[in-house]
């Protein structure tokens, strides 16, 4: 939940639930230059497609071949899109930059890790919620039957604390909030029927949804007109996450969950529960799963399931994939020809799950397993968000610039933090802080196309250098164009394609002020 500029209000918090991921990564080392004037990024050159049976020197592992209409499409017309000063129309699609990277020295089909490496990044990055002062509470995955209460009450006070001192600062419906209504708040977290120890309950989601720091959809910003800052906006889940219900808000409509990164409070609506702990361990790890890996699909209206009509399902969806042999041969009086049949948990009148068939047309962007980690594969996910709306912390149905990283990442099985994202521990982070523009241009040179960079406030997925300029898509709020003397500070609030001479408020580039560069790729 990370913007550019903007003080994250839950910074306190996020020491509480600190993520620790630990990985095995390589540094890339191809060095890029400009794209040779006598290439031609022509719809031959930006056509990629994996073989059906591709071995690499890193892995035998079989993948679907793979490509998409966007290497192929006329370049954006940008007498109708606007563009920053410095991008141009052909820029603003994958088969561009894919034909770059290649230009440049890296072969963006390489297979970089495979399913079994993935699952074992994963498996080795326990998430870690920690106390302020860095000792650990708990990991997300080896919570038990049981929790302590003295934890839980740990949490919930970092919640309080952030409580403003002059709730006059904070509007709620375009008025100021006011003492009364903050400890109203606070009296919903049903704070003194924290018992000694927890009985943990199981569940997943049903449906993405905001997380919040108190049991309430209110909505409050910091000046009376802002609709995008949302104060008490945590975080956010995605349909068909696991998580740990630890307690209930006092009007008994919230739970207090943990997710993979982050705790905090989400409608009962949202969670379907599980009988026991193993049932809930069983349907996390389906035999095989479908993964969404367009922008996101919508499954339709459905008057057969209202559980299930019209869900959108975001980029990075993994869904329990059903082999046509086993499948129903029709649902909701539709013979099942011609779409994939996955089974997703739905919340039933007892909250509990109750699995539901699901038809996904085969049409749909979707992929069988997971998409094969390349170079190339990541910048064509991050394509499809280009344009896209920003949300803070997951707010409207959309990403932040962390946000985008996790969905983009996860169409390839990773399980990426939400926060931290650049202080992996294992990954190949380098730090160019103290770099000048030169050092810091040759280092993005060598730097694979789909690695992520960072400064304070601000991630980027880094796409490639042209003629030394370092090109980046994020989920932006502000920013200023990158040409010398322009000062006006723009709002795009959406996915946008820029080089690193944007500026900052201060003037200063994007250039200047990154910090971070990490690339996940074993040695």
């Amino acid at each position: 939940m990370i913007f550019t500029e903007q003080e994250n209000p839950m910074s306190k918090i996020y020491k509480i639930c600190a993520l620790l991921i630990c990985a095995s990564v390589m540094a890339p080392v191809a060095a890029c230059t400009a794209l040779p004037e006598d290439t031609t990024v022509s719809e031959s050159a930006a056509t990629v497609t994996t073989s059906e049976s591709e071995e690499t020197v890193m892995t035998t592992e079989t993948f679907p071949s793979y490509e998409t209409s966007e290497e192929t499409s006329a370049d954006v017309d940008t007498s109708y899109v606007r563009t920053l000063n410095d991008v141009t129309s052909d820029m603003m699609r994958s088969g561009y930059w894919i034909a770059n990277g290649t230009a440049c020295g890296f072969d963006m089909d390489e297979v970089l890790m495979t399913r079994d490496q993935i699952k074992a990044f994963n498996d080795d990055n326990h998430t870690s919620f920690e106390r302020e002062d860095g000792s650990l509470m708990f990991r997300f995955d080896e919570v038990g039957e049981t929790f302590p209460g003295e934890d839980l009450r740990y949490l919930l006070d970092g919640s309080r604390s952030q409580i403003p001192d002059d709730p006059s600062s904070y509007y709620l419906n375009g008025q100021p909030t006011s003492a009364s209504y903050w400890s109203e708040l606070r009296s919903l977290d049903n704070y003194d029927a924290v018992p000694d120890t927890i009985q943990v309950r199981y569940g997943f989601t049903v449906k993405r949804a905001t997380l919040r720091l108190f049991p309430t959809e209110d909505r409050v910003f910091e000046s009376a007109s802002d609709q995008y800052f949302d104060y008490l906006l945590f975080s956010e889940c995605m349909p068909y996450m696991p998580c740990l219900i630890l307690h209930e808000s006092t009007d008994g409509n919230y739970y207090y969950a943990v997710f993979d990164s982050f705790a905090a409070w989400v409608r009962k609506d949202v969670i379907a529960l599980c009988s026991d702990r193993d049932d809930w361990t069983s349907r996390r790890n389906p035999s095989e799963v479908l993964t969404v890996t367009a922008r996101e699909i919508r499954l339709g209206c459905d008057p057969y399931s209202s559980a299930t009509s019209n869900l959108v399902l975001p980029m990075g969806t993994h869904m329990e994939l059903v082999p046509a042999s086993s499948a129903p041969a029709s649902l909701g009086q539709r013979t099942t020809f011609g779409d994939y049949v996955v089974k997703v948990p739905t919340r039933g009148s007892d909250g509990y799950v109750a699995d539901e068939y699901v038809l996904i047309p085969v049409s749909d962007d979707v992929v069988v397993g997971y998409m094969p980690y390349t170079s190339g594969n990541i910048l064509r996910q991050t394509f499809k968000l280009l344009g896209d709306r920003y949300g803070w912390g997951g707010d409207l149905m959309a990403n932040d610039c962390s946000g985008i990283i996790r969905e983009v990442y996860g169409c390839f099985g990773f399980v990426i933090p939400r926060t931290r994202q650049t202080s992996v521990n294992g990954a190949n982070v380098v730090d160019i802080s103290e770099m000048n523009e030169s050092g810091r241009i040759e280092q993005l040179k060598q730097t694979m196309p789909g690695s992520y960079v960072s400064l304070p406030g601000h991630m980027m997925i880094y796409i490639g250098t042209v003629n030394d300029r370092p090109y980046v898509i994020s989920a932006v709020g502000s920013l200023i164009q990158p040409e010398p003397g322009s000062t006006e500070r723009l709002h795009p609030n959406s996915v946008v394609l820029s080089s690193l001479y944007v500026r900052l408020k201060s003037l200063n580039t994007w250039l200047e002020s990154l910090k971070r560069v990490v690339t996940i790729k074993p040695e």
